[in-house]
């Protein structure tokens, strides 16, 4: 593909407790790991989360709108043979089957890994981080890659696959090399010479040039949001609104003497109390004027992948189809 305008389908097949609140009612947490410790029916609730959260008609909704791919985060359980956790292999086949029919690519996550690799709730379990602290569980995740890769390798919706979504900033850079080129090597036997292969930067952007520089088909994915760091939450809307105009173009342009880069999520999600003393009108005015210094920016790399498709808050700026049909993001991406 030339350009890739795109949205997540997080929160579907890796649980979020902010993305779907109602779903955890009567659940003491906020990952996947304790909803399925704890869920009083788990097949039956999950059954019909994944049945209901999203479906075909939104396969067939992104591309009436002109997005042309998605990206899939899944789980290291996805073939239902770990406790407590239950899988989901055929959703993804459904899910792949889908993309096949509007004809929409896939960039496969693996965004949790055994021992978790962040100690976020998207990594499946909240304040545990001992990936990186056993080899066993280095390799579990690489045997992981290798069994989706075999099990999609020849699908025409597979775009990609992105090794391991998010690890660790304090992880050591080494440790991550050693483990992304192990995938490298062992997926590359198994893909089409075509199929992407997508590290995640570990929020360190610039410290891939040697690694990246003579791997083919590979694609760095920076995760750039304005809703965390310090100086998006210190600073007024017009800040905000101006940064992504001023604040990556650098960055941008280093990245690419040596590889394709993809921001694989951003979104309109700001700190309130950058936003909330504005009413309703301003508001909408700010997120317009946000959503589109991003996409200018973002429209200079290879491309792009809104978080998240959608969220059970409605009004949220973190919730892509909600904010096309209000008017805040453009209706049409082709």
């Amino acid at each position: 593909m030339d350009h890739i305008r795109a949205v997540n389908l997080g929160g579907w097949l890796v649980l979020e407790h902010w993305m779907r609140p109602t779903l955890f009612e009567g659940i003491n947490g906020y990952d996947e790991t304790q909803f399925s410790l704890q869920a009083k029916d788990l097949k039956k609730q999950l059954d019909d989360h994944r049945e209901t959260f999203i479906d075909e008609s939104d396969f067939k909704w992104i591309k009436d709108h002109g997005l042309n791919c998605v990206r899939l985060p899944y789980p290291y359980w996805l073939f239902g043979d770990i406790e407590p956790y239950y899988g989901c292999v055929n959703k993804l086949d459904q899910i792949m089957d889908w993309a096949k029919k509007y004809d929409l690519k896939v960039l496969l996550d693996l965004h949790t890994a055994q021992g978790c690799q962040n100690g976020f709730d998207n990594g499946g379990q909240l304040g545990i981080m001992t990936w990186h602290t056993k080899t066993e569980n280095i390799e579990h995740t690489l045997q992981i890659l290798e069994k989706v890769a075999l099990r999609y390798k020849d699908h025409p919706a597979l775009w990609g696959m992105e090794i391991l979504n998010e690890p660790h900033w304090t992880l050591e850079i080494s440790l991550i090399e050693k483990f992304y080129n192990e995938a490298y090597v062992r997926l590359r036997k198994i893909l089409k010479p075509s199929t992407e292969l997508v590290f995640h930067d570990a929020f360190r952007a610039m410290v891939w040039k040697d690694f990246l520089k003579d791997k083919e088909k590979v694609i760095l994915d920076l995760h750039l949001y304005q809703s965390f760091d310090e100086k998006f939450r210190q600073n007024d809307l017009v800040y905000n609104v101006k940064f992504p105009l001023e604040g990556y173009e650098e960055k941008f342009k280093e990245i690419s003497t040596y590889a394709r880069c993809i921001i694989g999520e951003w979104s309109l999600g700001l700190d309130p109390k950058v936003i909330d003393h504005l009413d309703k009108f301003n508001q909408d005015l700010g997120l317009r004027a946000l959503a589109d210094t991003q996409l200018l920016a973002f429209e200079k790399v290879y491309g792009w992948v809104f978080w998240n498709y959608k969220i059970e808050n409605q009004d949220s700026g973190w919730n892509f189809k909600r904010l096309v049909e209000r008017g805040i993001l453009p209706h049409d991406y082709r």
